[in-house]
């Protein structure tokens, strides 16, 4: 079963029903007048009539169905209007796909068997009666000319394919004058043939015959790779899809062993059928199309491609840059164009040196050494711009690249707010700490400008002078140290070095801590562990002194009121690489810092928030490694420790 007639004026209904009929030629009638007349110009199998839509005149409309087409079964969508019902097969309006498609199952059995017993009723099946061939007549010298033009023009369309189409089918004309021919191609799936182009075809048959290309006359063309005449065929299908062509000869058009497309041609004007050289001219010259419409179709194919990737290029967030072998640029794309400030029609098919520096010479070196560079960030002279680029090579079967392709984001706006967020970020530290220089300093100089103001008037009595060089002595102190921590963090002064004992430095240290008589209001007991050996390192010991020290007040800061107890101890230790360093650990069971807080206590522009004293580990950390060596913090579960490494003096 071939053709299908739907009659509706349903827009809605006509959808359901051609979702299921995909396979078959569907010819569509808006009412019953249409339909008839399309039944009068094509051989119809099966007729699905709308019963709700259109007037119940279903009897009527049957009965003029089996006058024209006398095998043709009717299928009614929708109420049944008379006790009596005329059609083959009913469906009601609520149908559902499986119902309809086990009605189309049941009509095409029946289609079957219709035509088997009307086989059998004619009785022995004889062989089709061929036409006497008559004598093939020379061509006519005229007409030969005018057809060779028409081929000539035909073959000169270019890659205008309907154009080239429509001039092979004015030349069949002129050769072999049939009162109808098409030509029919494939769809984009190849799945079925469609009419392409034609002379004197019904307008129902143009737009709904569909040959399937997997069955009937497309396959066995396909197979046979000759012409097939009505007069020679057995099959009844491939029959009846030339008479729903109305055509009697069928030429395959055959590039590389491959069907491209289908010539079918009606009777001829004047005679009953084609002779021999009619049919091989024909066979001949549909050959010479197939090729051309092969390369037709193939320019399309690889046009569309390149416009496919030329979009997809197009609208990419990144910019890409091509070169060949000649080392000339093959793609700048639009968002290439944007951020370089090239026009592409300037730069394409130009020397790759057209680019700005050093994206040409990337490019190149890719191109010759094959080499792949991966998300390199560099900044380019051209206005500054900061770019993330990626460059790659096209490689084909040949050992050296058939080009280069450069792939790249523009990180300058990027940078930019990088950049203003770090500003921001210094400008914020430089207000927490003038903010904490203004907090620490305003109590020493708020005691020093209070006894200058009572000098004047107090100065011959001992008590208020003893007092008072104690306390601007303290204060004093306590200014300078808050100068000196802030000159540590940010400046790298001058190292005297020289080989001194650790042990002599620590020492220092705790004595001076010890005759210290500002404290922190707290009472302060140090420890210290010593070997008997010396421990020689060469350092800047003024450097590390000041280090130990910070060290000692963050842990007497970070202990309680009542009592600071600290415990140095100093070793000679053995790295896992076989070196050895100086180990001075600082730790104390008094003092509690929260984990937290423990991870910043390296982080000056955090630490600042809380006090000068607890930027101490951080200006620690810096001025230890300006003298080689390397502070550490170990938090156990009864201890909060520093740990100074320092290589050892040579011998």
């Amino acid at each position: 079963m071939n053709a299908v007639l739907l009659v509706t004026p349903d827009d809605a209904l006509r959808t359901r029903i051609l979702a299921a009929l995909d396979d078959y030629s569907v010819f569509v009638a808006q009412g019953d007048a249409d339909a008839l007349k399309t039944l009068r110009l094509i051989e119809i199998d099966l007729v699905v009539r709308d019963t709700a839509a259109l007037p119940r005149t279903l009897g009527a409309f049957t009965a003029r169905v089996k006058e024209i087409a006398a095998g043709a079964v009717v299928v009614a969508v929708g109420p049944v209007g008379d006790d009596d019902d005329p059609a083959d097969f009913r469906l009601a309006a609520t149908f559902q796909r499986r119902e309809l498609e086990g009605v189309l199952r049941n009509a095409t059995d029946k289609l079957r068997l219709v035509h088997e017993l009307a086989t059998l009723r004619a009785g022995p099946v004889l062989e089709p009666q061929r036409p006497a061939a008559g004598v093939d007549e020379g061509w006519d010298s005229a007409a030969l000319g005018r057809v060779l033009k028409e081929f000539t023009r035909a073959f000169a369309a270019g890659f205008d394919l309907p154009r080239a189409l429509e001039m092979f089918l004015d030349a069949i004309g002129e050769l072999v004058r049939p009162t109808r021919t098409a030509l029919l191609l494939p769809d984009a799936a190849e799945h079925e043939y469609r009419v392409a182009t034609h002379r004197g075809l019904a307008p129902q048959i143009v737009e709904s015959v569909r040959l399937p290309a997997a069955a009937g006359l497309a396959r066995w063309l396909a197979a046979q790779a000759r012409p097939a005449r009505i007069h020679d065929l057995t099959d009844p299908e491939i029959i009846r899809e030339l008479k729903l062509l109305q055509a009697v000869l069928a030429v395959p058009l055959l590039a590389y062993g491959e069907l491209v497309a289908i010539l079918v041609v009606g009777q001829p004007v004047f005679g009953s059928t084609y002779g021999r050289r009619d049919t091989e001219t024909l066979f001949d010259l549909s050959a010479h199309l197939a090729t051309a419409i092969r390369d037709i179709t193939l320019h399309y194919q690889l046009t569309r491609e390149k416009e496919f990737s030329e979009r997809i290029l197009e609208h990419m967030s990144s910019g890409v840059v091509t070169i060949g072998r000649d080392q000339r640029v093959g793609t700048l794309n639009r968002r290439a164009e944007e951020i370089l400030g090239l026009a592409a029609r300037d730069v394409i098919g130009q020397d790759l040196r057209g680019l700005p520096s050093p994206l040409g010479d990337m490019l190149y070196d890719t191109l010759r050494s094959g080499r792949t560079v991966t998300r390199t960030e560099l900044q380019l002279a051209l206005r500054g711009l900061w770019l993330e680029i990626s460059t790659y090579p096209v490689r084909g079967d040949e050992s050296l690249p058939l080009g280069a392709v450069l792939v790249f984001e523009d990180l300058t706006a990027q940078k930019e707010l990088l950049t203003q967020k770090r500003q921001a970020e210094q400008m914020q530290l430089l207000t927490r700490v003038v903010a904490r220089i203004a907090d620490e300093i305003k109590n020493p100089l708020v005691s020093i400008n209070t006894f200058i103001e009572l000098i004047g008037e107090r100065y011959d009595d001992p008590d208020f002078r003893k007092h008072f060089s104690a306390v601007v002595r303290r204060d004093v102190r306590r200014l300078v140290e808050v100068f000196e921590k802030l000159a540590g963090l940010v400046t790298e002064g001058e190292l005297n070095f020289s080989t001194v004992d650790v042990h002599t430095i620590v020492e220092d240290v705790v004595t001076a801590i010890e005759l210290s008589d500002e404290g922190l209001g707290k009472p302060l007991q140090v420890d210290v562990g010593r070997e008997s050996a010396p421990q020689l390192v060469k350092v800047d010991a003024m450097q590390l002194r000041r280090a130990i020290s910070y060290l000692i007040w963050y842990l007497t800061h970070n202990s309680p009121p009542e009592q600071a107890r600290i415990s140095v101890s100093i070793t000679r230790h053995a790295e896992s690489d076989g070196s050895e360093s100086v180990w001075v650990l600082l730790g104390s069971r008094t003092a509690s810092v929260t984990p937290d807080k423990l991870q910043r206590v390296f982080d000056p522009v955090e630490m600042v928030q809380e006090s000068l004293i607890d930027v101490g580990p951080a200006v620690s950390q810096r001025l230890v490694e300006a003298v080689g060596g390397q502070l550490r913090v170990r938090h156990g579960r009864h201890e909060l420790a520093f740990l100074v490494a320092l290589p050892p003096a040579a011998a």
